[in-house]
């Protein structure tokens, strides 16, 4: 029996067991209850790990982004400063200069009831002279936008004006409670500048405004150099409110080292210009060569451009021929203006390729240094309606291979080139570069065109032997010809010396590629010889300089179509002769006289050109402390001062007597009938083919794929094993 403890009274003992298993079963039910209870919300939680596991590991960026757009953020992009191009001596060609953009926020102008409009754009009226009701009207049409390109690459003095002025009236303003200047900023880009227009343009071309991509010459080659990478400064608020801002700093490009030489880059514009004031031409063109290592040490052509404006035409077409222009024709006439004749354009080379044809006689032993030649004036290939004349620029009589050169004779080397054969001629001529690039680094490099020996009819051989009929580049024949007066070693043309970091340090040299020998020491030399005394004594005697041994060979090709007697005139010269130190390379393509007297014709002949490389050479041979000659020989002194053995006179097929000697000309004056003459019929058989059978195919001097003996359409020649 159980008491009560508080009342002292029985208790009954069923109905206490009774409340003490309904307590025990309430709180197994809670129990129960708290442990669904603990299951739901792990089960909930374990949910919500594995959603943000998720997110974090499939869309974490996705979502970094959107959480970044929620918060006030904004992000100012770095330009980097395009790398600078310079002379070989550091003389600075392009550059880049900071300039700013006007940025307008017509939110920020316009908020708070347009409180500060008329402020602002009194401020802009001042400063810049701009046109308020343009303004006015760009702010409503923009006005929910907070960037607005106003104005692009002012200077850092309009940037200067602006800020001070701002500065100032804010400051009063702020004093006074007034409306202030607002909502407008400056972003920095870079303006690409060239100091000397259009000194080698040609060369350097020009770079997009943004200077993110090169145009032409230099700018386009080396963009990859040039161009830097830009940086960026990011700025937020955090979650106290602070701004924070991450730079990221641009990189700017590498600075370029040319082979170019300002001064000698100077010279050869300047008697270029001087040259057209009086003669016009469809291109003059000169370069200058270091032919011990390939370097350009200037490249000039008729048609400079001013870089900092390469979209003007107006010097070169009047505002009337402009204004008549459709999109396609100014494309077309800049183009024109843009191009680099000396590596782009290729042209009949004409005499001044016949050192190549000695040479390889020479190497090849199919021919002697006293071998001797008889021209009568002319070689007639073919017989009957199909003859086909190949002329000489004057009757020579007797000569010996150094007067063939001295004295520019075709009839000599169309005898070597026959001796030699198309096989081995053609061999040479890809051993001398021609028919492919040179791998200069330059854009739009032309290989030329040449014939194959398969295609090789024998006028194309023998128009060929002395440059006509084949088409080359300035470049193709400046790189060949240093390595015939250099001893025989072929460099490949270049243009660049170095590449410097943005501070200054070397990044890599730029070394003289040597791609192949051409010719032996002893052609060389003779080479050599023979030129300097076709200065002394033959056709390049006016471009004798007192003081100096000087080398040179003149050329007279005729152009297509033969009909129209158009010449392309040039010299090749070199200083001093024992070791060249510089070759100078002039043509002048279809010159005219610009004030003829009634009558009057123009002289066409290598003169022409040889004005133009003495005076470039008179200027440089000093500069480049080239030593003058010990033994200076004046040009009376005859080419040979052995006398000669009397001999019976030569006769020609019909028994008339050949001069016995050149000495009758020393100029290398056009034929009056032209060098080459236009069949009126067309010879049946590709080996008595005519020289404009080979190469009429519209475009000049260039041999027509399709006709008999004609060269391939690469033009790509076989390499010579």
């Amino acid at each position: 029996m159980y008491v009560n403890m508080k009342t002292s009274r029985p208790i009954d003992e069923r109905k206490a067991r009774s409340k003490r298993n309904r307590w025990k079963i309430f709180r197994k039910y809670m129990q129960a209850k708290l442990l669904f209870t603990f299951v739901v919300v792990a089960v909930a939680l374990l949910s919500l790990s594995l959603v943000l596991l998720s997110i974090s590991g499939k869309t974490g960026e996705e979502y970094s982004k959107t959480v970044l757009k929620q918060q006030n953020y904004n992000s100012t992009v770095l330009p980097f400063k395009r790398g600078t191009i310079m002379d070989r001596n550091h003389t600075v060609l392009a550059d880049s200069e900071q300039v700013y953009n006007l940025i307008l926020d017509p939110k920020v102008i316009l908020a708070d009831e347009r409180k500060n409009t008329e402020t602002t754009l009194d401020a802009l009226v001042q400063c810049f002279g701009y046109d308020r009701n343009e303004l006015s009207a760009l702010l409503e049409e923009k006005a929910e936008k907070s960037y607005v390109r106003y104005a692009r690459q002012l200077s850092m003095d309009d940037k200067a004006k602006f800020t001070t002025y701002e500065e100032e009236f804010n400051k009063n303003a702020k004093k006074k409670k007034t409306p202030k200047v607002t909502g407008v900023w400056f972003e920095s880009e870079y303006k690409r500048i060239y100091p000397y227009n259009t000194l080698a343009s040609a060369v350097l071309g020009f770079s997009s405004s943004d200077s993110s991509r090169g145009n032409w010459g230099i700018e386009q080659y080396y963009n990859e150099e040039l161009i830097g990478t830009n940086g960026r400064t990011y700025g937020y608020m955090n979650n106290d409110g602070d701004l924070e801002r991450i730079t990221k700093e641009a990189i700017d490009g590498n600075t370029i080292v040319t082979t170019i030489d300002y001064t000698i880059q100077s010279a050869a514009e300047k008697y270029i210009a001087e040259f057209l004031t009086e003669y016009k031409a469809e291109n003059v063109g000169v370069l200058v060569m270091n032919p011990n290592n390939g370097e350009i040490l200037a490249m000039a052509t008729s048609t400079p451009y001013d870089l900092n404006h390469p979209g003007d035409l107006s010097a070169y077409y009047d505002e009337a021929a402009i204004a008549a222009m459709d999109d396609k024709a100014k494309s077309d006439a800049l183009a024109q203006i843009w191009k680099n004749f000396a590596v782009q354009d290729a042209y009949e080379p004409g005499s001044t390729a016949k050192p190549f044809t000695v040479s390889a006689g020479l190497e090849e032993n199919l021919i002697a240094k006293e071998s001797e030649y008889i021209c009568d004036g002319v070689e007639v290939f073919g017989s009957g309606s199909y003859e086909a004349p190949v002329r000489c620029n004057a009757t020579h009589g007797r000569v010996n291979l150094e007067e063939s050169l001295m004295y520019s004779c075709n009839d000599a080397m169309m005898a070597i080139g026959q001796i030699l054969g198309s096989d081995v001629f053609c061999k040479y001529l890809s051993q001398f570069g021609f028919g492919k690039q040179t791998g200069i680094d330059l854009p739009g490099e032309s290989p030329g065109l040449i014939y194959q020996p398969q295609n090789m009819g024998v006028v194309d051989l023998a128009t060929n032997s002395f440059g006509q009929n084949y088409n080359a580049t300035m470049v193709q024949m400046g790189a060949a010809f240093c390595s015939v007066i250099n001893g025989g070693s072929y460099y490949m043309p270049h243009m660049v010396k170095q590449i410097l970091s943005p501070q200054g340090d070397l990044v890599r040299d730029v070394e003289p590629v040597l791609m192949r020998e051409t010719v032996s020491e002893s052609s060389s030399e003779f080479i050599r010889n023979a030129l300097w005394k076709t200065v002394l004594d033959g056709t390049g005697k006016a471009a004798q300089i007192e003081g100096y041994d000087v080398g040179g060979k003149t050329g007279t090709a005729q152009k297509q179509p033969r009909e129209e007697k158009k010449y392309l005139v040039s010299f090749m010269g070199f200083a001093p002769v024992e070791h060249p130190e510089v070759v100078v390379y002039v043509i002048v393509d279809n010159p005219e006289k610009l004030k003829l007297e009634e009558g009057e014709e123009t002289n066409v002949s290598a003169k022409l050109a040889i004005g133009i490389e003495k005076k470039v050479m008179e200027a440089i041979l000093p500069y480049l402390s080239i030593s003058m000659s010990s033994e200076y020989i004046p040009e009376t002194t005859p080419a040979s001062t052995e006398p000669a053995e009397p001999t019976d006179p030569e006769t020609d097929a019909q028994g008339n007597t050949i001069p016995a000697s050149a000495s009758a000309s020393h100029d290398e004056q056009v034929p009056q009938d032209g060098i080459l003459d236009d069949p009126t019929e067309t010879p049946a058989s590709s080996e008595e083919t005519s020289p404009e059978d080979a190469g009429n195919s519209g475009g000049e001097g260039q041999p027509d794929p399709e006709a008999e003996g004609a060269a391939s359409p690469e033009g790509e020649p076989q390499e010579a094993q």
